[in-house]
């Protein structure tokens, strides 16, 4: 036997010396000289239990796991305390596959030695054997806390991405901290620790987490995006602008595309859309050239969700907005739908019967205090009025309110996923439940603005799917639908489209009225410092929306119009909205006292208020008002509205259309101009507009605009007949399969 120096011959050492250098031997791999030192120790001391632990670790590695096992009990026999022959004991139970036993074994070791983080660790293996995942983690974590050391970086990074992705975000930030610790300078632990606090809603510590992530990698491109996005959504826009600069400066090379998305949502919601378009025009370009530079999945979702939600915004020319929808929505498609979906659902023969109530679904994120949760609340009353169940599935983390409430009292069922995996429902949860309600309609109030709800409907998880509402088309699906009308889409719109077009007959959309807190207009224009005798043209076009040929419209307008003056309020950088009008005040000879800005109010009761201290609404192009120009009209206040060629540019057209309005419709910005010196030169013109909108809510004569209840019954009556033809062309396909198997025979 080969002795190493450091070792001494068994001859001159006692029980426990022999029993260390057993343990040396085992720990070089030499198993028989180890097997030597503990059969001596053991004729030292025949009852001294470590020993008989070392020899059962020595057995276990030749692979003589019955035996070893024999061991541990004996030493556990000898001292019932030795919590190394528990947890040593257990890793032999889970290797046989006998589970039970060795969570009692490694329970037994913990009892004994709370601190032992081994015996955690190795518990946490059994929980995941037996599918029991919260418990696992429990234990993981519980090891990680007492040694940090066990599972290492690499090991503590990918387990922090895994609970990530099944929502458990604490147990993730947990984890990637242990990382921290054993690697200060790891800026993807830090980094994917503050995309998580955002996504709950944490941003001052996610703000932290993310700067040092830069601090250690300047060039981290998604910790850029999320601190972008954080002080984007916090409204502290040219901080914003600032960091979104810093990131395209030191990752344009690298990461083109993204880079040029972040830069176009956030120069569009400071209100800089001509900067906006640059970025948009170029990258477009690029996208047109070859769509195949888009290599990246996350690139590919950004350009669906972010991209294609700022054109409208930007161009109204639905020729060129639908190439570019078409062509990011088919490789979107392809490369990021197709390939996790079980597409073709088979669904079984319906029939409709006065004693079968529809059920009719919606998804959305807006079941709250929201434009869309504003304009769909009445209309899901009313449907469930008529002979339909009402089911309501939220799609994202939902900000719960009053509204809230209302739509859980005006529908069967309100569903709240019970993960937020990355701060979004699984979709498969979602789809789980929509199949087990056994749902026959699904409607998506937000259509492309929220890009889960393209995933649930290219699934086709009901019979019929149809996008509504919030948005323009998702472009996913020729199976699947999109509701609106005759005026937003004329006979030659349905090439443009990817989804079948259903036009409502009198308009997309209706709403039962808007509550607010009333004041009288000499007291707001008073507290206001506005005289009585003014006109007062209002524009609440948010950053989005706000661009430079719809403030020289405006300005072009008070020009004309002595003793008038213009409100502004919206969401944006106040002082990009203040530099634009200034200087086309200069440019144009105007008074700068003449615009005035207003802070936006904490509830929409009290926002509305302001609809009393106008005199007339100047929407916005190319994406007109929908919410507040309907509230406008709502509240009798005279709208001008520019017509353009892609849907969101023709919402107020639609509107007045609705009302049998033909005042303050233009088709261009000479028009929008003449319209809106008209009606505030002219007080009977204007009295003429307010008498029509006081005459649209006649009870007896109802505008449909304002009949959530007609509404209702056309969109009923379109759903039966979508389903009844859907049926029909089943059961021909179903016959033809069959006739075809026959002929096959």
């Amino acid at each position: 036997m080969n002795t190493p120096s450091s070792f001494s011959s068994p001859q001159t050492l006692n029980f426990e010396t022999l029993t260390q250098q057993a343990e040396l031997y085992y720990a070089q791999g030499q198993l028989s000289e180890a097997i030597a030192y503990c059969r001596q120790a053991l004729t030292l001391k025949p009852n001294w239990a470590p020993t008989y632990v070392t020899q059962a670790n020595i057995l276990q590695a030749q692979g003589k796991v019955s035996e070893a096992i024999n061991l541990y009990y004996r030493a556990i026999e000898l001292n019932p305390d030795l919590s190394q022959a528990h947890i040593n004991l257990g890793t032999m139970f889970y290797r046989q596959g006998k589970l039970e036993e060795a969570i009692a074994s490694y329970h037994k070791a913990i009892q004994l030695q709370p601190e032992m983080a081994a015996a955690y660790w190795n518990l946490a293996k059994v929980w995941q054997q037996m599918g029991k995942s919260d418990e696992a983690i429990a234990s993981r974590q519980k090891a990680l806390e007492l040694n940090p050391n066990l599972g290492g970086v690499e090991f503590n990074l990918s387990q922090g991405y895994i609970l990530a992705k099944e929502g458990k975000l604490e147990s993730a930030i947990a984890i990637w901290q242990a990382a921290i610790k054993l690697k200060p300078d790891l800026a993807e632990a830090y980094g994917q620790i503050g995309i998580l606090l955002r996504n709950q809603g944490k941003f001052s510590e996610a703000i932290q987490n993310l700067k040092k992530a830069l601090e250690i990698q300047p060039d981290y491109a998604i910790a850029h995006q999320h601190l972008c996005g954080i002080i984007r959504d916090t409204n502290d826009y040219k901080t914003a602008r600032e960091v979104v600069n810093k990131y395209y400066q030191k990752c344009q090379q690298t990461d083109p595309i993204m880079t040029r998305i972040y830069m176009i949502s956030t120069y569009q919601v400071s209100g800089l859309n001509e900067i906006a378009k640059d970025q948009f025009f170029e990258l477009e370009t690029k996208l047109k050239e070859d769509i195949d530079i888009v290599k990246k999945t996350l690139e590919l979702k950004s350009l669906y969700g972010n991209f294609l939600f700022s054109v409208p915004y930007l161009r109204d020319n639905i020729e060129a907005n639908s190439h570019v929808y078409k062509l990011v929505a088919q490789a979107y498609t392809e490369l990021v739908l197709k390939p996790n979906s079980n597409h073709h659902q088979q669904f079984s023969n319906f029939e409709i019967s006065q004693s079968r109530k529809l059920k009719i679904g919606f998804i959305s994120n807006h079941f709250c205090r929201h434009s869309v949760g504003w304009c769909s609340l009445d209309i899901i009353r009313e449907l469930g009025n008529l002979n339909a169940e009402t089911y309501l599935y939220s799609t994202e983390r939902l900000k719960i309110d009053d509204q809230t409430h209302r739509f859980s009292q005006a529908s069967t069922k309100l569903y709240i996923p019970k993960k937020y995996p990355q701060g979004v429902a699984d979709v498969q949860e979602i789809i789980g439940e929509i199949q087990q309600d056994k749902v026959d309609i699904l409607i998506d109030l937000d259509s492309l603005s929220l890009p889960i709800n393209g995933k649930i409907f290219y699934h086709k998880p009901a019979p019929i799917c149809i996008s509504w509402l919030g948005f323009d088309a998702p472009y996913i699906s020729s199976d699947n639908y999109f509701l609106c009308d005759w005026n937003t889409h004329p006979h030659d719109r349905d090439k443009y489209y990817v989804e079948k077009l259903i036009r409502m007959e009198d308009s997309f959309v209706a709403v039962s009225g808007f509550e607010r807190i009333e004041t009288s207009k000499a007291n707001l224009r008073k507290s206001q410092r506005i005289g009585l005798d003014q006109i007062v043209y209002l524009c609440l076009a948010p950053g989005r929306k706000f661009n430079q040929d719809l403030v020289n419209a405006q300005i072009d307008i008070l020009k004309q119009v002595p003793n008038s003056i213009l409100v502004y309020k919206a969401l944006g950088d106040v002082e990009v909205f203040q530099s634009a009008y200034h200087q086309a005040c200069k440019t144009k000879g105007v008074s700068i006292h003449r615009i005035k800005f207003m802070p936006r109010f904490s509830t929409e009761e009290e926002h509305r208020s302001i609809y009393s201290l106008a005199d007339i609404l100047l929407d916005s192009y190319p994406y007109n008002g929908g919410t507040h120009t309907l509230e406008a009209l709502w509240f009798n206040l005279p709208v001008v509205t520019h017509v353009g060629e892609q849907f969101l540019s023709r919402m107020g057209y639609s509107f007045l259309e609705s009302l049998d309005i033909r005042l303050g419709v233009s088709w261009s910005w000479e028009e929008y101009i003449n319209w809106g010196v008209k009606l505030g030169q002219n007080s009977n013109l204007r009295q003429e507009y307010i008498d029509s909108l006081v005459k649209s809510k006649d009870s007896e004569n109802l505008a449909p605009l304002w009949n959530s209840k007609k509404f209702a019954q056309d969109l009923y009556a379109v759903i039966e007949k979508l389903l009844i033809d859907d049926q029909e062309i089943m059961s021909q396909t179903s016959s033809f399969r069959k006739i075809k198997k026959e002929i096959s025979a």
